[in-house]
């Protein structure tokens, strides 16, 4: 339990020195090096069931994309007549 918070330690000093470096190469070397660390952390330290349930509820309380349906605008004409003033993203061929 110990070497895997150290790991996750380590992770985070990684990831916070990657975001402070001013040479964009090294930092995404650092960033990369967290990321590994925190991968082989996940994997072989024994915390993935507590963070696993840990992002678990933060997953299951985040908003449900049904209450941001009632926000989109419904087409309310035909597609023929919306040709010109669409708003689109794909065009008819």
């Amino acid at each position: 339990m110990g070497v895997s918070l150290a790991l996750l330690g380590l992770t985070a000093l990684f990831w916070y020195l990657g975001l402070r470096n001013p040479d964009e190469v090294i930092g995404i070397l650092e960033k990369l090096m967290a990321t590994l660390l925190l991968i082989l952390t996940l994997s072989f330290g024994g915390l993935h069931l507590g963070i696993g349930l840990v992002l678990l509820v933060v997953a299951l309380s985040l908003p449900r994309a049904s209450a941001y349906a009632s926000t989109r605008q419904r087409a309310t004409q035909p597609p023929e007549a919306m040709d010109s003033e669409s708003s689109e993203l794909f065009l008819k061929f």
